[in-house]
């Protein structure tokens, strides 16, 4: 087993506790697009809100995954403010 192949499903599990800390709604409508490719009007139809708030759902969880896996990559110095 290579060390590129350990370290990417490091990467994996990283991805994965990250969308598991998305709030569940948002988690639903991140998961219905990035998974189930249904565009942000099906999502809006289908969870009862406007496209606007699917937009948001979506930037929360990006931020999520992004702050959960970034984080460790980076300097004390490059959170502040955040």
């Amino acid at each position: 087993m290579s060390r590129y192949t350990r370290a990417r499903r490091h990467l994996l599990r990283q991805y994965e506790r990250a969308v598991d800390r998305i709030d569940e709604e948002d988690r639903a409508i991140f998961l219905g697009h990035r998974v189930e490719e249904l565009s942000y009007r099906q999502l809006a139809e289908r969870h009862g809100v406007s496209i606007t708030e699917v937009e948001d759902a979506m930037i929360r969880s990006l931020r999520v995954i992004a702050h959960s896996v970034d984080r460790k990559n980076r300097r004390w110095w490059q959170f502040w403010g955040r």
